[in-house]
């Protein structure tokens, strides 16, 4: 895990610059640092300050006298081969190829095996040198072989090209800028916003978009006008000669996938054998591996893999907990924890007088504004992780939106059923979903239904419903003209691929960044994609079934672990007391928001109105967090400049 960025100019480009990008990556890659600078002429390898010991002998990047145009930064958190052989910018033996790569490749040692084959020699035991090597074997099409998660960027000498790639379902960042005289890429907005050719201008469409429904109009957008997201699933060709951009797909969550008729009990097999796959290919590791354990069924899975994997070694796990037992997880973590005889379970108390000192911090790294308070939890997990000194931790993102466990899927379910004129089915169903899942099945089924209104009627019904529309003057509302966001489907199968492309990669992006503050790789085991493609192909009566959401995962975990983690009615998510910490924050969040710039677009006057509301509705108290989140970033990073 790591950071990544670089810069071509043709007129040249500021070593300063450089510099300053790669300390602003630095929490991603504290063990080691490398650059790559490059002209017409030459080519060479240098190091910076913090360049692991090893290689000393390097020149400091300080030491360029000639003018360059081309600079590759590496940052280095050292997890597969932590010695000097797994040094970035890695440079091919011809010279010809060099590559900066931020992820893990999980399946490297099986690729290394076929390229070996192919009459390929290997220096170390990274899966960097595999990345490069499969490249160079394979070109592009290399990623259809890979299993994880990647942002990487290879620079081919003789094609005078830059080839950037990004995972399937954009699991590590990757963002770019170009204009006429400059294109530069980096693993973080704030890295792309210290060069000085960068438009840091903000979209207002998408922060219009973002205040009223809490996305952008599409999928895999920032709020930035001119800074851009590496798409998931997608390569990008950068032609330095000619300066022009190429986008390929080689993956799209909205890919056809063959129809699954096999038997629930085969399937049942087939799902833990690959989620076990899946899980020993996660906990590939030159150093400790621990896991999050929210209590949840997700988390509760992952670790209990792990546990049977690691059989010998003790695994950590973390767990946010609080006084308020409404939202407190706790006791089914330790029912987890208590139940493995190898998992030293550790818990941290997110509490609102930290999150008053840390949001400047968490809000600096975050890069964007937040949806809610839960990623401050997520933030405080993180920090206890760095304080027990573990470098990699599992997590269970992904799982709803693949297997169905929010509360839209469940409606959805049903109006299919309906649609397919199950009435009996439908009854039953829905009286267990009642029973297991959710007393307001009604209204997860008036919700589902929401989807199938004409938008203006959606949208209507919104700005009913919401507070958000008036986060924006009335004027400007008029002005922007905001479409709402296709954000849920009509059938379980666009609502699974709206739900990964949309609510999903923002979970990634705090993912990415909550750990990566604390120098700490996040892996996410439930999206191997073959894992990923087998459950998207089963019959959605074997992902909601008996009234029980998530079946075929609690199938798994049958008889394993505790039945009241296993068949557990009360699902939270990760929630925290934002009501709680509102009121307790309410003077101090009133006077910094009346001395804060917003952005021209807000209407100030109704934001400091939400300070003194009590919200009973919880879709509110994340809206006015929202707004503020929204007002907090404005500021951190100067945006009114």
């Amino acid at each position: 895990m790591c950071g990544i960025a670089g810069i071509y100019n043709p007129t040249g480009v500021d070593l300063n610059e450089v510099i300053e990008l790669s300390q602003t990556l630095k929490h991603r890659g504290p063990d080691d640092e490398g650059f790559y600078v490059a002209n017409q002429y030459s080519a060479e390898s240098y190091r910076g300050k913090d360049t692991i010991a090893a290689l000393q002998q390097l020149k400091h990047i300080s030491e360029i006298n000639s003018n360059s145009n081309l600079a590759l930064v590496h940052r280095r958190l050292s997890i597969i081969d932590v010695s000097e052989l797994g040094h970035q910018p890695y440079i091919s033996d011809d010279e010809n190829y060099v590559l900066v790569f931020n992820g893990e490749v999980y399946n490297y040692k099986e690729i290394r095996q076929e390229l070996k084959q192919k009459g390929h020699t290997f220096k170390s035991d990274s899966d960097t040198e595999v990345v490069l090597k499969a490249f160079i074997e394979w070109g592009k099409k290399c990623v259809n072989r890979f299993v994880g998660m990647w942002a990487f960027v290879v620079y081919n000498k003789q094609e005078n090209t830059l080839t950037l790639s990004r995972d399937r379902y954009g699991i590590k960042p990757l963002y770019y800028y170009q204009n006429n005289n400059c294109f530069a890429f980096a693993s973080e907005i704030k890295a792309l916003l210290k060069l000085k050719a960068v438009d840091k201008s903000v979209s207002n469409q998408n922060l219009g978009s973002y205040l009223a429904f809490g996305t952008t109009q599409n999928p895999y957008q920032n709020l930035f006008q001119n800074i851009l997201d590496i798409e998931p699933g997608c390569n990008y060709t950068y032609n330095l000669s000619t300066q022009k951009s190429v986008k390929e797909n080689y993956f799209s969550v909205e890919d056809q996938l063959t129809e699954n008729k096999e038997s629930a009990h085969s399937n049942n097999q087939k799902f833990e054998e690959l989620f076990n796959q899946s899980m020993g290919l996660h906990l590939r590791s030159d150093v400790e591996v621990g896991s999050c354990l929210s209590g949840g069924l997700d988390s509760s899975a992952i670790v209990y893999s792990a546990s049977q994997q690691l059989r010998g070694k003790s695994l950590k796990t973390f767990t946010a907990a609080y006084q308020n037992k409404t939202v407190d997880e706790s006791e089914y973590a330790k029912l987890v924890a208590n139940q493995l005889t190898n998992v030293k379970d550790i818990y941290t108390y997110p509490e609102a007088k930290t999150l008053v000192a840390d949001m400047d911090k968490m809000m600096y790294h975050q890069d964007l504004p937040i949806g809610s308070t839960s990623i401050f939890a997520q933030w405080e997990v993180m920090k206890c992780v760095n304080q027990n000194q573990v470098k990699v931790l599992l997590d269970g993102q992904g799982a709803d939106e693949v297997l169905g466990g929010y509360y839209n899927f469940a409606g959805i379910h049903l109006i299919e059923l309906l649609k397919s004129l199950k009435f009996v089915r439908f009854l039953r169903e829905y009286t267990q979903l009642k029973k297991n899942f959710t007393p307001q099945m009604k209204n997860a089924v008036l919700r589902a239904a929401y989807y199938y209104l004409p938008k203006n009627l959606q949208q209507k019904l919104r700005a009913k419903e919401r507070l958000s529309y008036s986060f924006i003057k009335s004027e400007k509302l008029t002005e922007l003209g905001l479409d709402i966001p296709k954000r849920g489907g009509k059938t379980f199968d666009e609502h699974v691929n709206l739900s990964i492309q949309y609510g999903m990669y923002e979970l990634l992006r705090y993912e990415d960044r909550n750990s990566m503050a604390f120098s700490i790789e996040s892996r996410v085991p439930f999206l191997d994609h073959r894992l990923v493609d087998f459950v998207r192909s089963l019959p959605n009566n074997q992902k909601i079934h008996g009234g029980w959401t998530k079946h075929v995962l609690r199938k798994m975990l049958d008889k394993k672990l505790d039945d009241k983690v296993v068949w557990r009615k009360d699902k939270k998510g990760f929630v925290t007391p934002q009501q709680d910490w509102k009121n307790e924050l309410m003077t101090s969040l009133t006077t910094e928001l009346k001395d804060s710039d917003m952005p021209s677009l807000m209407d100030k006057d109704y934001v400091l109105q939400l300070c003194d509301k009590d919200f009973s509705n919880a879709s509110h108290l994340s809206e006015f967090w929202r707004a503020y989140s929204v007002v907090k970033w404005y500021n951190i990073f100067n945006l009114n400049a």
